[in-house]
């Protein structure tokens, strides 16, 4: 499944193609100066077949003249010369190379590809690896290789967040910032076109690196969404959080199918499920994933979602609640112990109680207010630590970095520092942040966001990722009453009904079943029998029944002519909140699960959440929890509660009889889902399955 980085990211020879002083812009000069500085931490030779001398060293004309087998080749060459380069290098015993040039098909650029299939044949005849085409390069810090073609990346500390970027315009960049920030590197990769070597590659390495204990990806696209998914359960498993930012999260219109659940499903809700399952932390801007990995690379992990908060702005604290309700965070309540403890200690007239202004007077009381964060940090009520906080700005300023290492060293809980507005960050700074042992997460958003990042993926941890069944189903259960059977196994009960072929034996039906009733028609041409006036609610009599048959028949016949009319559902009037359940294939990420209210309105609400199968009961609740219209399922304007366990149930019967179905269905869904009160249960009014 995964392509080895080993003899890219670890090379003990390596190779320069098109060493010369011009060529690619001095970029092969910058990288042997990179290499030099670092005092050639690998064995480095030089291949050009017009120079006999360069640099003080001998450059050799090709591949087989080389006096050893390469690991790594840098081609520093045009796109045009790689495949017969390369080729030449494989037949030598190369093992890897990375491609800095562009034109191996971008834009749609016919010969280009024609490049880029020669090249991907020539790795899968040979196994040589490849990194880009089209990137920046790569850095191995724990070695000190330094394969970027310009200078300025020496000096980029050594640390543990190994980082893979789609995008090599922003990739020094961001490399650069999050220096300033407090990051330290361990591996460092341009990936470009991911030709050959991908995203599930790198991440698959750096989760069996000793040396990386976190993972930070800019991402542009996916393109093996199987081994991605592998690389992120490895990466769950092994404690390495992976911390992405996805560019183009907008709806890429994804083919709706015949199901509001394709519809509901855009390209970024179904990964945004993805991530939720395997605990990737998604961010939505770069300054954001700084933050988030500072607060990561504490690696403590909280106990619960509970955040204790003390600080000295009223203001700054009415943010962070506003922040805080915005993203669903959680704030923890104080033992009547803890706030007799603190009240003392703050501003006369405020409040011990969690999030804590300590009042201005306290900003002069150094150790007073690291006092207070100690006793909010011993709170069972507490399980993470937010204190404000500001970094210096020269080495003269007088604050005292144990205000926060003490808080820091009392407790085993993650502690942090939130900064209100975002600060130029300083030399000075940085030291003083060490020396506290705390991030300091600069903006009230981006420390609200790091926080339930941390949150998210702690309890993805603490959940382990359910793997999916098998699909064994067999089809004979998704028909006639084998499929009445399993749907009521599977808490997904449907009304009492009956048929009936034609308008009179409709109504007879409806007599058995009991008046009111609810009549479908049922056609092929009707999938959605409410937009053709296929649906008539609440007949009283076999009158009724009868003129509704008739009426929703000549509706149907006037849109379509050929309309083929098989029959009429009966069914018993039922009453309740209306839920839609839906669970698809997705072609790259596989089945998922949609949650919403609104039935036929959902499209238009879209009050849905995600996840991807086999859907648990805590992620079924969680689900429920995330609605914005949750409300309406409690005790709401005199309503009796609706029976959640019930619900839950459904929710996850589903998911079960897809998951074992999924070699026979691309689609099953209930819309609606009549949700009773307490003890009433749920009625599966509507299930339609779609075949493969």
């Amino acid at each position: 499944m995964f392509h080895s980085a080993e003899p890219f990211f670890r090379p003990k020879t390596v190779a320069i193609v098109g060493a010369s002083e011009s060529g690619g812009g001095g970029w092969p000069r910058a990288i042997y100066e990179n290499l030099e500085f670092a005092d050639f931490p690998a064995e480095v030779y030089l291949v050009n077949p017009r120079r006999e001398e360069l640099w003080g060293r001998k450059v050799y004309p090709d591949f087989a003249s080389l006096p050893a087998q390469i690991d790594l080749a840098l081609t520093v060459i045009p796109a045009e010369f790689i495949p017969d380069v390369l080729k030449d290098g494989a037949d030598n015993g190369l093992k890897s190379a990375l491609i800095y040039a562009a034109r191996f098909g971008e834009g749609g650029d016919d010969v280009g590809a024609k490049r880029a299939d020669q090249l991907r044949d020539l790795c899968d005849e040979t196994g040589l690896v490849v990194c880009g085409p089209n990137c920046m390069g790569a850095m191995s810090f724990p070695s000190n290789m330094l394969f970027y073609p310009a200078t300025r990346i020496r000096g980029l500390p050594v640390g543990s967040t190994g980082v893979v970027f789609q995008s090599g315009g922003t990739f020094m960049f961001w490399l650069q910032r999050a220096a300033e920030r407090g990051l330290g590197f361990s591996y460092a990769v341009s990936s470009g076109n991911e030709l050959n070597l991908d995203l599930a590659d790198y991440i698959n390495f750096l989760v069996d690196d000793k040396d990386t204990k976190m993972i930070a990806c800019m991402v542009e696209g996916i393109r093996r969404p199987e081994a991605f998914m592998e690389a992120a359960r490895r990466a769950l498993e092994a404690e390495k959080p992976i911390v992405m930012i996805k560019v183009g999260r907008s709806d890429a219109g994804k083919e709706a199918a015949q199901s509001h659940t394709g519809a509901l499903a855009s390209d970024d809700a179904i990964l945004q499920a993805v991530c939720r399952k395997y605990g990737v932390v998604r961010c939505y801007s770069l300054d954001e994933m700084m933050e988030t990995c500072l607060l990561l690379n504490q690696r403590r992990w909280p106990k619960g979602p509970n955040i204790g908060m003390a600080g000295f702005s009223g203001g700054g604290k009415g943010l962070f609640l506003d922040y805080a309700a915005d993203e669903g965070a959680v704030m923890g309540r104080l033992s009547d112990e803890t706030v007799a403890l603190i009240d003392p200690i703050i501003d006369p007239g405020l409040s011990g109680q969690n999030p804590i202004d300590c009042g201005a007077g306290i900003a002069y009381r150094q150790q007073d207010y690291s006092l207070v964060c100690k006793h909010l940090a011993a709170d069972n009520g507490v399980d993470i630590v937010a204190m404000q906080g500001q970094l210096p700005t020269s080495a003269e300023d007088t604050t005292d970095a144990t205000i926060f290492s003490n808080v820091f060293d009392a407790t085993d809980k993650p502690v942090m520092a939130y900064v209100r507005v975002s600060q130029n960050v300083s030399a000075a700074g940085l030291e003083f942040q060490k020396a506290t042992k705390v991030p300091f997460v600069q903006g009230l958003p981006q420390a609200v966001r790091a926080i339930q990042g941390l949150v998210k993926y702690t309890e993805a941890m603490n959940k382990g990722v359910l793997p999916l069944p098998e699909a064994s189903g067999k089809k004979e259960s998704l028909e006639g009453d084998a499929f009445e059977a399993l749907l009521n196994d599977n808490g997904l009960t449907p009304p009492a009904s009956g048929f009936g072929a034609t308008a009179q034996e409709a109504a007879s039906a409806a007599a058995e079943t009991g008046f009111p009733v609810v009549l479908k028609i049922v056609s092929p041409q009707a999938s959605h029998k409410t937009e053709v006036g296929g649906v008539a609610l609440g007949l009283e009599d076999e009158a009724s029944v009868v003129a509704a048959a008739e009426e929703m028949t000549a509706r149907l016949k006037a849109v379509d002519p050929k309309a083929e009319i098989e029959e009429f559902l009966v069914q018993e009037m039922v009453s309740g909140t209306e839920v839609i359940l839906g669970v698809r294939e997705d072609l790259q990420f596989g089945p998922f699960m949609v949650v919403g209210l609104g039935g036929i309105l959902v499209e238009a609400v879209r009050d849905v959440s995600f996840r991807m199968l086999p859907v648990s009961p805590d992620d079924a609740q969680e689900m429920l929890d995330e609605l914005r219209g949750k409300s309406i399922l409690g005790a709401f304007r005199g309503a009796a509660p609706r029976d959640i366990d019930a619900l839950v149930k459904a929710i996850c019967g589903l998911s079960d009889i897809f998951a074992s179905h999924r070699n026979h269905l691309a689609d099953l869904e209930v819309n609606p889902l009549i949700v009773g009160a307490e003890g009433e249960g749920v009625r599966a009014v509507d299930v339609r399955p779609v075949w493969r």
